[in-house]
């Protein structure tokens, strides 16, 4: 009897506390007892859509609670979005059980850190790859290489069939990750390397089975021991990432073997990283560099290299099969100003439509909808609302870049409107932020903005893309995660009769 007493004191209390909320809290839906709004966050529709309604009822601000005690901020809209990523306040990550599944149960990597340690480990490794060519021209021609392997891979499927019909589902992915690890680790993998192409299936399955919610939900560790499922449920599982980083604990030893003592200059990212890691572990006993810490870090970069620029090229391919006025248009640019040659970054500036093209499928279907979350650091401001210390921020990309008052028709397709009156120059809109914005701006945005126009535009020059005959368009709909991905479609790739002499 005195067991059942207590036990529905503290369901009563748990109820009351739910109930009450900080003072100037954001206002928001009240949600259940013990689970907070959570239930309603897992309805199969994508977590940014749902934000966007919550702010139509409570404002671009809309505050609630996930489980019985963690506050939860939604960000809506261009100012509210602006605001929370400038306030360093709000540049925290949270660090719970699931998010710590993926890095050995601690606190590593770049991308999941903050404070002092993230500020020294960001600086290091943008600092290194910007001297390995990170975004640079210098990596031009390592991605041009791997644009014509592309080329070929796409032209031998479509030989093998009369109607030149080609699978895109993960064709780019290999050769996306080949031109980062050029840089990090100084290799080159072959389309047909099944452990490597293993690996990055994994790295897909981690981003499609998140929901940015339910990973932040603080769930003690010892429930995911106890009842494994639950991993499954909050769309982390810590096997997904142990092959990947095995590899790359493998390539590190690879690397410490085959570098001579006598080496001055590093030849990759690892490299450069393996010498900061012997340096400072002779004058400084609690530095940040280690061995853990490098294989967190690399797989930060290639999963969200990967990611990125990937889906960013399938989505631009959709597009153009379901607007091939557009697809003709782009390539009447791309002839006239690139002759019988392949695209170069040199040439961009005279390809304004082309990169109109590209800011308009970023914009309608942006690969990071929400970004990572953000943590509070201590009691801050956003919009007047009072944002409590260790509140968690999902901040929605996606309310900016199809925002009705900036874009006037979001929802149609027009790359012209990045274009100026007489079509020749790009015209900037502050509210074009695909990679964000502030201190916590996507890492690897000079690659990945590079790669993307490369790569896209070659195969534009290169093939005519349309629909397979007698099927219908495939679908826009992003499969969304973590992030949003194109889905997996088959499509003719006719080779164009202006081959490129580069070919």
């Amino acid at each position: 009897m005195l067991f059942e007493a207590v036990s529905l004191a503290v369901l009563v209390l748990l109820i009351i506390k739910a109930s009450q909320r900080p003072r100037n809290f954001p206002p928001g839906p009240r949600g259940v007892p013990i689970l907070g709004y959570l239930p309603f966050l897992s309805n199969g529709e994508p977590v940014y859509r749902t934000m966007k309604k919550l702010a139509k009822t409570y404002g671009p601000v809309a505050g609630f609670y996930v489980g019985p005690n963690q506050p939860f901020i939604s960000v809506v809209g261009p100012q509210a979005v602006k605001e929370a990523l400038h306030n360093d306040d709000l540049n925290g990550r949270p660090s719970n059980s699931v998010i710590l599944a993926r890095t050995f149960g601690e606190k590593l990597g770049v991308a999941f850190t903050d404070g002092e340690f993230w500020r020294e480990q960001r600086r290091f490794t943008m600092r290194q790859l910007r001297e390995m060519g990170f975004g640079k021209s210098s990596i031009e021609y390592q991605t041009m290489e791997e644009i014509r392997d592309l080329i070929d891979e796409i032209k031998n499927q479509g030989k093998s069939n009369e109607d030149y019909i080609v699978d895109f589902k993960g064709i780019f992915v290999v050769s996306v990750v080949n031109i980062l690890w050029a840089i990090v680790g100084g290799e080159r993998f072959q389309r047909s390397d099944a452990k490597f192409k293993r690996l990055l299936e994994d790295i897909d399955l981690f981003f499609r089975v998140g929901n940015p919610v339910r990973a932040n939900v603080p769930v003690p560790v010892f429930l995911l021991q106890m009842f494994p499922r639950l991993r499954s449920y909050f769309g982390v599982e810590s096997d997904m990432f142990e092959p990947l980083q095995t590899f790359i604990k493998e390539t590190v030893e690879q690397h410490e073997r085959s570098r001579s003592v006598e080496a001055d200059i590093p030849r990759d990212f690892i490299d450069a990283y393996l010498d900061e890691v012997k340096q400072q572990s002779v004058k400084n006993s609690s530095t940040t560099f280690t061995y853990k810490q490098l294989v967190a870090t690399v797989q930060d970069l290639i999963t969200g290299g990967s990611e990125t620029t990937t889906n960013a090229i399938g989505f631009t391919l959709l597009y153009l099969i379901h607007y091939p006025q557009v697809q003709r248009k782009m390539q009447e640019e791309l002839d006239q100003v690139c002759g019988t040659a392949l695209p170069s970054l040199a040439l961009r500036a005279s390809l304004p439509y082309t990169d109109a093209v590209l800011m308009e499928v970023q914009r309608m279907n942006t690969i990071a909808p929400v970004t990572a979350p953000h943590r509070a650091m201590k009691d801050t401001q956003l919009l007047g609302y009072t944002i409590p210390k260790g509140s968690i921020l999902s901040i929605n990309i996606d309310s900016v870049l199809n925002d009705t008052d900036t874009w006037k028709d979001p929802h149609c397709f027009r790359p012209e409107r990045h274009l100026n009156v007489d079509m020749t120059k790009i015209v900037k809109n502050e509210n074009h932020i695909p990679f964000g914005v502030g201190k916590r701006m996507c890492l690897g945005e000079p690659l990945t903005r590079n790669s993307y126009f490369l790569f896209t535009s070659s195969l534009v020059k290169t093939f005519e893309f349309s629909a397979v005959p007698g099927q219908p368009l495939p679908t826009l709909e992003p499969v969304v995660g973590f992030t949003s991905a194109y889905d997996g479609f088959k499509a003719v790739a006719k080779p164009r009769s202006t081959l490129t002499q580069a070919l």
